[in-house]
């Protein structure tokens, strides 16, 4: 007994001794005080130096545990390498296999805000696009492209399109039933007109006419007088002749002289007389003289009374077909083929100047085409266009193409990106986050018996341990007593 309650005495006292000594590291939690007098040894040693703890961990953790170079050579490791590769493959062949379109793979990420965020693409791409075009640069490349274009091109680019296009026009314009009307309102406003004319034919039609009519006559009078009596020769106009003739002589001989003659035998004895004298190639200068007298005479004519003359034989009926043949015989193939050999050669003769007057006007108006608000819409519906059509494909349909070889562009044009921004900005974040403060931060935040249970239950074996070591201790140191009170 004399050696076992020493040991069990020194065994309790060191083992409570420890255990005592443990419990102060963290309590009292709170500075305790009696009678206003400072209690010593409280709080405990943890929570009294809360702050210099903490912020002795945060500069360890910061400094030597998650400095940027620590973190920046672990991101850059190869398991990481091969992780980034192991998920750009396998979230490709996701998305080969997916029917999810652009649209719901965005709106996956940002639903709310999704149109808000098409509308600000779709102005930003337009704005691009816009400011572009209405660059020098760009409208002095436009000009140097058309002015080459123009220059080396031959002119027969430029009217042979044209012809097809008048070609077309003209024949929509001959089975047009307002033209028609307007052919024939022309037609009756043109004879009232002249029914309204008190000049004579001599005062409209040119001096140089007139005698380009007589020096034609002069030179080919031998012609018309054969051809005069060609016509005399025709049956009907035989016939006309002779009624004509009949008429005058049944309304001009008096009765006393038919009794004896009759009417018929003195229109037989002129129209002999007269074919007598036509026939007569003497007589080829008096036919010319008697032609150019009517002539004449019809020149005196005012112009009012022939179109009265011509026109109250001219019904409704008879001016639509005038009007019907004036467009037939100008829309006609042959005419237009005409017409258009014409312009051919006008433009063929006035090349240069036609290709100078098109570059001009171009350049007058470039201007104000890549200024104007309608080029600015335009380019708008565009991109709104195929930015809708874009969306609303299936990522699948994108990604269908994708060979190997690009997916493994793919791999590296990340990885290059993702080393880049370890190399050059990843440091400079971890450093302006500031690790170390962080952790002080956080370790200040934790509450004293939330920190006490995290120690405890991190280290409760190596502390029960302790404790039971103080308790062996304090055993040893019970049984010297005894020995040394022996010696």
């Amino acid at each position: 007994m004399k050696f076992i309650i020493p040991i069990l005495v020194g065994g309790v006292i060191g083992y409570i001794t420890n255990w005592l000594a443990i419990k102060m590291l963290f309590r009292p939690y709170y500075e305790k005080k009696f009678l206003g007098i400072h209690v010593p040894f409280t709080p405990g040693l943890i929570p009294k130096e809360k702050s210099r703890i903490a912020k002795s961990v945060g500069n360890t953790i910061g400094v030597y545990l998650l400095s940027p170079e620590v973190v920046t050579q672990a991101i850059s490791s190869d398991k990481i390498n091969n992780q980034i590769r192991s998920w750009i493959i396998c979230n490709i062949n996701k998305l080969k296999e997916s029917d999810m379109t652009i649209k719901d793979f965005i709106m996956d990420f940002d639903n709310e805000n999704y149109s808000k965020s098409l509308d600000i693409l779709e102005k930003k791409i337009t704005d691009f696009i816009y400011s572009h075009l209405k660059g020098e640069r760009f409208k002095n490349g436009t000009m140097n492209l058309i002015e080459d274009k123009i220059s080396h091109k031959p002119i027969e680019h430029f009217y042979e399109p044209m012809e097809k296009k008048v070609e077309k026009f003209m024949s929509n314009l001959s089975k047009s039933d307002e033209i028609r009307v307007e052919v024939k309102n022309t037609i009756d406003k043109k004879i009232y007109e002249l029914s309204q004319d008190d000049r004579t034919l001599e005062e409209v039609i040119p001096s140089d006419v007139v005698n380009s009519i007589n020096e034609y006559i002069d030179k080919n009078s031998e012609y018309i007088a054969n051809s005069l009596r060609d016509l005399f020769e025709s049956p009907s106009i035989n016939m006309k002749i002779r009624e004509s003739i009949n008429e005058f002589v049944s309304q001009n001989v008096s009765r006393a002289i038919t009794i004896f003659i009759n009417s018929e035998m003195i229109s037989n004895k002129i129209f002999d007389s007269i074919e007598k004298y036509i026939y007569n190639p003497e007589n080829n200068k008096n036919i010319i003289l008697i032609i150019k007298s009517l002539i004449d005479k019809f020149l005196e004519s005012e112009i009012s009374n022939i179109v009265l003359s011509i026109s109250s034989n001219i019904d409704d009926e008879n001016r639509w077909k005038i009007s019907d043949a004036i467009l037939e015989r100008i829309l006609n193939k042959e005419n237009q083929g005409k017409v258009f050999s014409i312009v051919e050669e006008k433009i063929k003769s006035s090349e240069s100047d036609i290709k100078e007057g098109i570059i001009d006007l171009i350049s007058d108006n470039i201007d104000g085409i890549l200024n104007s608000e309608t080029l600015y819409n335009n380019i708008k519906l565009i991109i709104c266009d195929s930015l809708k059509k874009f969306v609303e494909k299936p990522i699948s349909y994108m990604l269908e193409s994708v060979e190997e070889t690009t997916v493994e562009k793919i791999i590296n044009f990340s990885k290059v990106i993702f080393e880049k921004f370890i190399k050059n900005k990843l440091p400079d974040i971890i450093e302006s986050f500031n690790i170390s403060k962080v952790v002080e931060d956080e370790i200040n935040k934790f509450d004293v018996a939330f920190a006490e249970e995290i120690i405890l239950e991190i280290a409760s074996k190596e502390l029960k341990a302790i404790t039971w070591l103080g308790a062996l201790l304090g055993g040893i140191m019970g049984i010297l007593s005894p020995i040394l009170q022996l010696i």
